[in-house]
């Protein structure tokens, strides 16, 4: 967190050692240096003082000026609480809409430290996590958060119910549990517990895994174990578990698409018994045959992102549930383990490999980005989609609950920044974690993804980092365009 970098321009300024426009300067020249293609070198500005006051200073705006008057892709987050102030957040919505690269992008201090604080993060550490790579959290110069190194995708224990533990898109294959033939099942409860038994079995899998791997990589970090608290004091490698806080973040993928599925299963089977299971099983393994009945998979019941409770909590559910149970694998296998509602750029490789599903997905269509909505499915307004994200339990996913929402610019305009900031504040006053921010319209991307050449400096919130448009695959390019462009607050 570039607060560390304050009291030294503070004291320079003060002396007379450097004026406010050499020191501009030399942010300028700092992000340059920092820059990269791929642009994961994270900085962070703004956060909150272990007293609770904001630590947002002149050194914040600067930053932010500096992004602005570059314009180009330099990876700057913003933490904010409700003690942060509103001019502050305005200013940094306002990068947002000139620069429209999706950056900055905003984490919720007053979820990330009690979430943080449950995992024995000291509480002066927790005040100063900051990201590594995209959204990953971690303990400047104190932990080894072993980021992106547990992947799952939930969907896939819906696929598993439904075919006894075996996959419908490889039925050769066996990964999950047998919880017995679906005709077995006939009250939503005891459906909605084989799913859980399919998704422990999922977890399971990848805590075993990362545990695994994580053991196996034991090269010698010689330059991060000297740079990393812990190492020295305990003898032992960075990669020896010698870091102060040696955590592993356990990515929860695939949660809106389950919650979405499983809505549809309570509502056509179980309550207007209009479909039995055995006829959803076929309809996903014909790949909707029929265009009407996936229509009516995607618009006669709800879907998570639009503020609706009842599919909205069966997402909150799934989270608490994988929380509890990776609580009992910290036990079982010795580690800690911090839930990232994330999926990074997996979207699209597990979509790839999962049949269709009950919420309309045809089978290797992507899955939803981490908390995200499906592509499409969010159709009440900005303040609904973040009223669905900010319903997670925030401060049991140390990790972050990454969201990208996707804005028209016509919306994410100067006149309404005032609005957009209550609109954050409240949204963090409910919970919300993290939340990214597009304002490219849809007709721009079509026409870039046609023309890339004419969009050369076209840049975009891809999962967690920044990217020029033109330099993505198609794949990626329209699971982009296919997001909800929010023209109404």
């Amino acid at each position: 967190m570039f607060a560390c970098f304050y009291p030294y321009y503070k004291k320079d300024i003060d002396e007379g050692r450097i004026g406010k426009d050499e020191a501009f300067e030399l942010i300028c020249c700092l992000w340059l240096k920092l820059y990269r293609d791929y642009d994961v070198q994270q900085s962070c500005v703004g956060g909150t003082n272990p007293d609770g006051t904001s630590a947002v200073n002149e050194l914040s705006y600067m930053m932010l000026d500096a992004t602005e008057r570059l314009d180009f892709i330099r990876c700057l987050s913003v933490r904010f609480s409700q003690a942060t102030e509103k001019d502050f957040l305005k200013r940094a919505l306002e990068v947002v809409g000139h620069v429209q690269k999706g950056i900055p992008f905003f984490f919720n201090d007053d979820v990330m430290i009690p979430a943080l604080l449950s995992k024995g993060i000291a509480e002066e550490d927790a005040y100063n996590y900051t990201q590594l790579g995209c959204v990953e959290t971690v303990i400047p110069g104190k932990s080894n958060p072993h980021a992106v190194t547990g992947e799952t995708n939930f969907l896939k224990a819906m696929e598993y119910t439904l075919g006894n533990g075996r996959s419908l898109a490889y039925p050769e294959f066996s990964p999950g549990v047998c919880t017995g033939e679906i005709e077995l099942f006939t009250t939503y409860q005891s459906f909605y517990d084989a799913v859980i038994k399919q998704a422990d079995k999922i977890l399971d899998v990848t805590c075993s895994q990362v545990k695994k791997y994580c053991d196996a990589c034991i090269a010698p970090k010689a330059y991060k174990s000297l740079l990393t608290e812990g190492c020295l004091e305990s003898g032992r490698d960075f990669n020896e578990k010698g870091a102060i806080y040696d955590y592993y973040q356990i990515m929860l993928g695939g949660i809106p698409n389950l919650a979405d599925s499983l809505l549809v299963i309570k509502k056509f089977v179980y309550e207007e018994k209009k479909y039995t299971l055995r006829e959803i099983k076929d309809i996903l393994e014909s790949n909707f045959a029929d265009e009407s009945v996936r229509m009516e998979f995607i618009n006669k019941v709800s879907k998570f992102g639009n503020d609706i409770d009842e599919v909205d909590q069966i997402a909150v559910d799934l989270v608490n549930h994988a929380c509890d149970e990776l609580e009992k694998l910290e036990k079982k296998y010795g580690r800690s383990f911090h839930a990232q509602p994330f999926t990074f750029l997996w979207m699209i490789d597990h979509g790839k490999t999962s049949a269709a599903s009950p919420d309309g997905r045809r089978k290797g269509e992507p899955i939803a980005y981490s908390v995200s909505p499906m592509q499409g499915r969010d159709f009440n307004g900005l303040t609904a989609v973040l009223n669905s994200i900010a319903k997670f339990p925030t401060k049991r996913t140390p990790g972050t609950t990454s969201a990208i929402v996707e804005v028209d610019p016509k919306l994410f305009t100067d006149r309404n920044i005032g609005a957009l900031a209550d609109i954050l504040i409240a949204s963090g006053k409910k919970g919300l974690s993290n939340v990214q921010f597009n304002t490219v319209d849809a007709e721009t991307l079509i026409d870039a993804k046609r023309h890339p050449e004419k969009y050369n400096n076209l840049a975009v919130r891809v999962s967690g980092f920044s990217q020029k448009f033109n330099l993505l695959g198609a794949d990626l390019q329209d699971h982009i365009i296919g997001r909800t462009k929010h023209t109404c607050l």
